[in-house]
This record gives structure tokens, C-alpha cells and sequence, in this order.
């Protein structure tokens, strides 16, 4: 299994306005992963104010949706685009650690009947909610 690519899309980054699609491309052409979707999946959009995270696979041909909830422990790339600086890293156990949760998560409280990307807006006031997760003692 590949790892999970995450692009950290700051408010005052020149890619903020991007299409999230466009962004994951353009990460993936940083990383030099082929622009085809069969190399990546777009799996998590979270929005906060500041800052957009987007998690994506990245040639990962044994993801399996029904089992995706449970935390599974691969390796993170960060691409963090800035309004001037832009960086590449492999992510701290810390951030992979969150990264694989937040994945796991998004799954669960998405539901059996959720579609990829799942999004996760963290701009308003009440957080958001989720009437159908597939497990609830996750929650």
C-alpha cells in the first residue's frame, strides 16, 4: 500500500483558490506521481478557517471502502503550500498518527452510503454533524 499524501492549502497560499482536484495534481506533480486518478484518490477535505487539508491516497491499489474505518498505519507525505514557501517532508509519527485517525473517521461517520471526497467544514459555529456512521461506538 502507498502512503496517504496530505496538502496543507494555507488561506494566503497562491493554490488557495484552486479546485481541490487541481491542488491534489498539483501536489502530486511536486511529489512526481504520475496526473492520472488510477495513481491517486482524493479522500478527505477538511476546512477550517486559515487552512484546507486534503488527504489523499497515493498508489494505493489494496483500499478497500469497507474496511477503511478502521485506522490503518501508512506513512504520510506533507505538501505545505504557503503564501511564499512551499515544503515537502515525510510527516512526524504525530501528524501520521492524526492523519490516519481523521481518515478512519471521515469513513465511519460518513456512513456505508458516503461518497468520496468526504468533507468536513469546520468554519461555522456548531461542528458537524453526522446522522448515519457505520459504527457508532467509534464516535
Amino acid at each position: 500500500m502507498g502512503p496517504h499524501g496530505t496538502v496543507f492549502l494555507r488561506r494566503k497560499s497562491p493554490l488557495y483558490p484552486y479546485a481541490y482536484d487541481e491542488a491534489v495534481q498539483k501536489a502530486c506533480s511536486t511529489l512526481d506521481i504520475p496526473h492520472n486518478e488510477s495513481c491517486y484518490k482524493l479522500l478527505a477535505i477538511q476546512k477550517w478557517q486559515q487552512l484546507t487539508i486534503l488527504v489523499f491516497d497515493i498508489f494505493n491499489d489494496k483500499y478497500d471502502v469497507s474496511t477503511a474505518h478502521h485506522k490503518a498505519n501508512l506513512p504520510v507525505l506533507l505538501v505545505d503550500y504557503g503564501k511564499r514557501l512551499s515544503y515537502v517532508r515525510v510527516a512526524s509519527p504525530e501528524l501520521q498518527e492524526r492523519i490516519n485517525v481523521h481518515v478512519a473517521n471521515q469513513h465511519n461517520f460518513n456512513g456505508w452510503d458516503g461518497e468520496l471526497p468526504y468533507f468536513e467544514d469546520q468554519t461555522g459555529s456548531a461542528p458537524p454533524k453526522y446522522d448515519n456512521p457505520r459504527d457508532t461506538s467509534m464516535l
